[in-house]
Parts: structure tokens; sequence; C-alpha cells
């Protein structure tokens, strides 16, 4: 297990977004797709980069322009290839998960789809008006972008609106981040969207990241597993997690297929050249390469009709301060549309604090960006034993034994 290293320092004085950007650090590699199809002269990416605050890449004058040749055709190709993936399904509604500053919403709209842009609530404050501001009537007609939570049925439900038909629900870049218990439950979410309005999910987050090593060790015949693991070393310093540590990717593609198999679905594998066009750059020897990769589609294998449960309790936080305790109660899922919430109500809070004690037993979920929070609620008391939870409900004791913050927090 990775032990989150965010910090309180600064959070005192910290507005909204910068909030935002403390409990899900993993927007920072958000980023990096627009910059390289800017690179690739995609026309789309072109138009929106005077709209996005696109910082220059710390890493620009250190890389090689061979290395950053390498990079451009990969993500072209990888581009080009959910693009592709996503236009050949029979869906009428592409949901684009996470969507991040991919201008795929252009080409999917353009092809008189519905796209729904779903992501974090830093990316989506800034793509959703960028994207506004380039497409044309026609276009913003048939997108919207939402921040959702990917764990959670009900936000994803909400953003669909009025959606009819079945969806394309399209993973990229995502499956990599979750810890075991967030994987399982964006499973379930996507298996419940699924079970009612139909359609497929597809991803190539198995080995998709590969095409960036592969590309390298083809064309410039480096050290594939060396490029590989730095590139995965980067990620995961921007992210600030460990990332592919979950049954998704431990196990191999054969694991992989046991898993989804376990969670309800019916899994189809095909070489992701199926589904990869004419690109700038990919010629006979890296397209040959390209097809070790392995585009996976799902289909729910027995539709299940969902009880209908409780309502969840809204997300809450109610804080007092007396002699120096600051205690607050936690109500209803801790996940990456709240946390920013009880980080906020943590800053207001703090400054009369010596002491915290969390009760938390209203709380129904944690995901990782609650759980950085937590963390840099401890690390703000001078004596670990003056940070306490109390009244942990079964699922979330499960998840913080599973992560291994029960050895931190408890």
């Amino acid at each position: 297990m990775q032990i989150i290293k965010s910090s309180f320092s600064k959070v005192l004085m910290m507005d909204n977004k910068e909030l935002q950007k403390a409990v899900n650090p993993a927007y920072l590699t958000a980023k990096g797709t627009l910059r390289l199809l800017n690179l690739a002269k995609d026309p789309d990416a072109v138009a929106l980069v005077p709209y996005i605050g696109l910082e220059p890449s710390p890493q620009a004058n250190k890389v090689p322009a061979s290395i950053w040749n390498c990079y451009k055709i990969a993500q072209q190709a990888r581009y080009e290839i959910y693009n592709t993936a996503t236009l050949r399904s029979s869906a009428p509604n592409i949901v684009d998960l996470p969507s991040g500053y991919s201008p795929r919403g252009f080409r999917v709209s353009s092809a008189r789809k519905r796209y729904f842009g779903f992501d974090l609530p830093v990316v989506i404050d800034d793509m959703a008006p960028a994207a506004q501001k380039v497409m044309t009537p026609e276009q913003r007609s048939l997108s919207s972008y939402h921040a959702v939570d990917a764990t959670n049925y009900q936000s994803m439900k909400v953003a669909l609106g009025s959606a009819k038909g079945e969806l394309c629900i399209v993973t990229e870049g995502l499956l990599g981040y979750f810890n075991e218990p967030e994987l399982v439950s964006h499973c379930q979410a996507i298996h419940r969207l699924l079970s009612e309005y139909g359609g497929t999910w597809m991803t190539a987050d198995l080995s998709i990241l590969r095409i960036y090593a592969l590309t390298f060790g083809t064309l410039l015949e480096g050290d594939e597993l060396a490029f590989m693991n730095r590139s995965q070393e980067r990620a995961n310093e921007l992210a600030d997690v460990k990332m592919n540590q979950n049954s998704f990717f431990l196990n191999g593609e054969e694991g992989t297929i046991r898993f989804l198999e376990e969670q309800g679905f019916k899994v189809v594998a095909e070489p992701v050249t199926l589904y990869l066009p004419d690109v700038p750059g990919v010629n006979d020897e890296l397209r040959n390469a390209y097809r070790q990769m392995n585009m996976l589609t799902m289909r729910v294998s027995s539709p299940k009709t969902w009880k209908e449960t409780t309502p969840e309790l809204p997300f809450k936080v109610e804080s007092s301060v007396t002699e120096g305790k600051l205690v607050m109660k936690v109500q209803g899922r801790l996940d990456t549309l709240t946390a920013t919430d009880l980080l906020k109500a943590f800053q207001e809070s703090s400054p009369q604090a010596d002491s915290i004690e969390l009760d938390v037993e209203k709380m129904s979920y944690i995901s990782q960006a609650g759980l950085r929070v937590l963390l840099m609620m401890r690390k703000s008391v001078q004596n670990p034993s003056g940070f306490k939870v109390f009244h942990i409900c079964h699922e979330v004791e499960k998840i913080f034994k599973m992560t291994g913050f029960d050895t931190l927090l408890l």
C-alpha cells in the first residue's frame, strides 16, 4: 500500500478549486492527452487548447525530440482506437469515463451521437465551459459534461438525465487508479446502468498504457520494460496513488476476464488494431506490435432487477469545537464529489482545534479521495492520538482494512 503523501500545509489558505485539486490529484495526468494531441495537430485539440490552462510540461526540456515523437504517435493511436470503438457502437449514447480534457465529444457529437463527458469536478469545471466556446451549436446540443463519482451509480444515473436508448460506456485510463473496493463498486455501478439501459462497456485499460512503451521499443529499439516502468512511476507520482494494484491488473488477461465474469459481465477480447485507423507514424511494424493489446467489450451476462432500497442519506458535515477539541459528524458517501466539502468544513474549523474526533456512524462509503482527506486531518494534529474515528460501519471498516488505512487511522 502506498501512503498518500498529501500534506496539511497550506490547506487553510486554499480556495475551493485548490481543495478539489488536493483531494483528487489524479487530474494532473489528464492534460497530457490534450498536450500530445495538440502536438499532433489534431484540429479539435488545437481549437480547444486556448480555452484550457495548459501549463508547460516541467519535463518538456528534459525529453529528447525522438521520445516526444513516440509519445505523440502513441497518444494519437490510442485516441483514435477509442474514437473508432465508440463510433462503431450501435448505441446512441456515448459515456466517456473519464472524459478528461480530450476533445472526443467533438468527434462523437459530429457523428450525431449523444456524448456524456464524466470526470472529476476540477476537470469538468474547466472542460465544460471550454467545450461550449469551441463547439458548433449542433455539437453543443448533443454534448454535456458532468462531475460524477465513478463508483456511484446514482451520480451517473442523475448525470444521464433523460437519456434514451443503449449506452456505450468507455473507460480510458481510469481503472488503474482504483483501489480494490473502488473497482468493485465501479463494476457494480456499470452493471446496474447497463441492466437498465442496455449496451456495452469498453476498455483497453489492461494494456493500453503499454502503447507508449511499444511505440518507443519498436521505433527506437529501446528498452520497453524500462520505459514502461518510468512512465508508471511518473503517473504514480502525479496521481498520488500506486497504479494498477487491483484485480483488473494483477493476474493477467485471464484473471481480468475471470474477475469481470464474477462481476456479472460477458467479455469479448479483440486486438485493438481492429479499431485502429490509419494514423501518421503508425507503420506496419508498429501496427503489428499493437496486436498484442486487446480491447475488452462487456455486456451484462444476466441483467439484474435492482430492488429499490432506502435512499442513501445525503452528504452532510456537522462541526463543533469545544475546549480545543473538534468534533465532526459525517453523513453519507465520502467520495470524489464530497471529499472537498469535508476538507472545506475542516479548513473552517481546524484553527481552533488541538484534537479531532470524527463520528462516521452515518457515513456509508469512503473512496481514496475521502481517505486522503482523513489522512490530511490526522497530520494536522501534533500527537497522532489526538485524531480519533468513531462508530465505523461494517462497509467502511472493510474498506479501511482492505486499503491498509486501519493501521493509520484506527
